[in-house]
This record gives structure tokens, C-alpha cells and sequence, in this order.
């Protein structure tokens, strides 16, 4: 079964190449929006200081410090393109296979719907955010060297100024981490898409959305409560931040505060990972049993519907 869970995942990728062509796209734009930046920064004679590289970026200032934007805007960019890949990639698994009646090839194939749809799945949950990663670690090496040669150029030293402040490597760790834990959070979000793909006949997503916005008004309207919007609202909030543990005193919303914390060498990154607190989370188990009960929904609607 683990073979041919492989070979399932690798046509997935194969058959669906937005979830590398996309995130490439968008990193190769981060790269040459950089360069271009810089370039006219320096045909306009804009000064620029070793220690913080001014650019114009999209008609606004821009500054990178130390490494901070280098790890951060890459990141926070591909983790974007990762949520609407995997959104698209979901509505359309398994309506498309039944539009274009490539359904009927693969049930030649000795492959069960259940081991199909659960692919589908890994693909969404864990295959996606490993190659975001990957494409994400690939974009910050690359703006490093940009940003090595730009400290060069005015004079500084890139590891006193770049490389000994940021402990990339754990960082990279850390990314990885945030990245994996919440596509697992948002697992029955991806599961609930899927069945919506194996069910609908058209609208997908009419199916996606509306059945949550009906339900959601009609709790608000017959028991004046609001139990369907919070458990939403909550999937969404919880899902960066569900598998890190942050000491008492730490705000992880002030950029500049946690910037300055991590330069100091007091802050461990890597100490942040909590997997003992992702894993004895209620809310992490519910949306796994939540996610079996969609995914069993769309085994049924794959082996039934068409």
C-alpha cells in the first residue's frame, strides 16, 4: 500500500503542477523585484547605508535589516501562494477527474477510491507545504547572496552584519515546523474541500461556502448564538501558532521587539517547537476525526457519484 501511495503522490504533483509552478512564480517575482530595486536605486543615486538597504519596492520604501525581510517577506509571501494552491488544488481533485472522465482510466488502475482520495489528501496536508518550504529556503539563499553583494558594495561586511545576527538554520527549521503543523490544522478545511469536489456537479464552489454561511445564519437566527463562526474563526487563528509554545512576555506581534530578541542570542528559536502541546491539543484531534468523516464522504461520492 505505502508503494502505491507513492506512485499516487508523485502523479499528483505531476498532474498538478501548480503546486511548484506557483510558488516558483511568485518567488522568481520576490527575486526580480529585488534586483530591479536595487538597480534603479542605484542608476537614481540613492544613498544607501550598509546596515540598512533602502530600496523602492512597488512604489513604497522598503527596508531590509540585517536579515529579517530576507526570512520573512518570502516567507510570508509563499505561505499566501501556499493557501491558494492548496484551496484550488482541492475544489478541483476529484470534480476534475470526473469532468474530463479521466476517472474512468484511473478505476482501470488497481488503486482503491479510498487510497486515491487519501492522496489527495497527503498531497494537500503534506506534500504542498514540503515543497513550499523547499522553495521558500531556495528564495531567501538566493536574496542572501543579493543582499551579501549589496553590504559588499557599500563597504560592510555581510557575516557581521547579515549572517551572525539571524541563526538561519533554525529559523529554517522553525518555518518548516509552522508550515507542516498548520496544513495539519487545516486538515478537515482540505478534507471538506475534497468531499465538495467529489459531490458537486457543478459550483463547487457554491458548495464550499454556502452550506457553512446558511448554517452559520441560521444559528445566529433560530438560537441566537454564534458556535459556527467560532469554531472558524478558530480553525483560522490557531492555525500558525498551534504548535508553538512562546515564553511569557514575548509579543509575537511586534516584528521589531521579536527581531531585536532573536539578534540578542537570549531567544531560542528552536525552543518555540512544541509538540507536546500541538499533539495534546483537543482541538487538533477533533479536526482529525472531523477530517475522517469528510474523507469518507468523499470516498463514497468518488465510488458512487459518477
Amino acid at each position: 500500500m505505502m508503494a502505491r501511495q507513492w506512485l499516487l503522490l508523485q502523479r499528483e504533483i505531476w498532474e498538478h503542477k501548480a503546486l511548484y509552478y506557483a510558488p516558483l512564480a511568485v518567488a522568481g517575482l520576490l527575486v526580480f523585484g529585488f534586483v530591479v530595486s536595487f538597480v534603479t536605486a542605484l542608476a537614481q543615486g540613492m544613498p544607501f547605508d550598509v546596515a540598512v538597504v533602502t530600496l523602492e519596492l512597488t512604489g513604497a520604501p522598503f527596508s531590509v535589516t540585517g536579515g529579517a525581510a530576507i526570512l520573512g517577506i518570502p516567507f510570508l509571501f509563499l505561505n499566501l501562494v501556499l493557501g491558494v494552491v492548496v484551496f484550488l488544488y482541492g475544489i478541483d481533485a476529484l470534480y476534475a477527474e470526473r469532468k474530463d472522465k479521466s476517472i474512468l482510466f484511473w478505476r482501470s488502475m488497481p488503486v482503491t477510491d479510498t487510497e486515491t482520495v487519501i492522496s489527495k489528501l497527503i498531497t494537500a496536508v503534506v506534500a504542498a507545504p514540503l515543497i513550499t518550504t523547499a522553495i521558500v529556503i531556495a528564495t531567501q539563499v538566493v536574496l542572501l547572496v543579493l543582499v551579501s553583494l549589496v553590504l559588499l558594495i557599500g563597504g560592510g561586511s555581510p557575516v557581521e552584519l547579515l549572517l551572525a545576527p539571524l541563526p538561519f538554520i533554525q529559523l529554517w527549521f522553525l518555518f518548516l515546523w509552522i508550515l507542516l503543523t498548520s496544513s495539519i490544522w487545516f486538515a478537515p478545511v482540505v478534507a471538506w474541500f475534497l468531499l465538495c469536489s467529489a459531490f458537486a456537479k457543478r459550483s463547487v464552489l457554491i458548495w464550499v461556502f454556502v452550506p457553512w454561511i446558511v448554517l452559520g445564519m441560521l444559528e445566529s437566527i433560530v438560537m441566537r448564538t454564534g458556535q459556527v463562526w467560532q469554531l472558524i474563526g478558530e480553525r483560522f487563528s490557531f492555525a500558525a501558532i498551534s504548535g508553538l509554545d512562546f515564553p511569557a512576555g514575548i509579543n509575537v506581534d511586534d516584528d521589531a521587539a521579536l527581531e531585536a530578541l532573536i539578534k540578542s542570542g537570549d531567544f531560542d528559536v528552536l525552543g518555540v517547537i512544541a509538540p507536546i502541546k500541538f499533539l495534546t491539543d483537543p482541538g487538533l484531534w477533533g479536526g482529525l476525526v472531523v477530517t475522517a468523516i469528510f474523507l469518507a464522504g468523499a470516498v463514497y461520492c468518488r465510488r458512487f457519484r459518477s
